[in-house]
């Protein structure tokens, strides 16, 4: 046995600490090809199975079927596609953020402040963190679209 007991300090990470990872906004790597933007599609909103959630659609929309997130509203034509980002963020901070900055109708730079939200890459998101179903034309999240998504966003 070792004289210096402290040096042997458990470093295995639990597995919750695994399956939620967060990820800082800037840290997103925006995807240039068809392969990257589904890659983000379920590494930054909730695709079980490899399947894309969407509210009050019965059928499953494979993540791999979609060219761009667009494609949506030809699948959802009752109303506007709403998903779930792996995002968490509080009404309360959009509001300040946009009379700090005078915005009206947008919120752009929201989530370049680190302390605005939360972003993960959880696998287990719907259970440790709820998950809130967004329009896919929600102006406080184009950003975020644009970001992941890049110009298979529709932005």
């Amino acid at each position: 046995m070792s004289c210096f007991p402290f040096l042997f300090v458990n470093t295995i990470k639990t597995e919750r600490e695994i399956m939620e990872k967060e990820t800082l906004f800037k840290d997103i790597k925006t995807p240039e090809t068809l392969e990257g933007f589904h890659e983000n599609l379920r590494k930054y909103y909730v695709c079980p199975r490899d399947f894309i959630y969407v509210m009050n659609h019965l059928d499953e929309i494979k993540v791999e079927s979609l060219e761009s997130l667009s494609d949506l509203y030809e699948r959802c034509p009752e109303q506007t596609p709403q998903i779930i980002p792996k995002v968490v963020w509080d009404m309360k901070d959009v509001d300040k953020h946009m009379n700090e900055t005078g915005q009206y109708s947008s919120c752009d730079g929201f989530f370049d402040n680190e302390d605005n939200s939360k972003i993960y890459e959880d696998q287990n998101f719907m259970k440790s963190h709820g998950g809130s179903w967004v329009t896919i034309d929600n102006q406080i999240m184009r950003e975020f679209y644009i970001k992941t998504l890049g110009e298979f966003s529709g932005y």
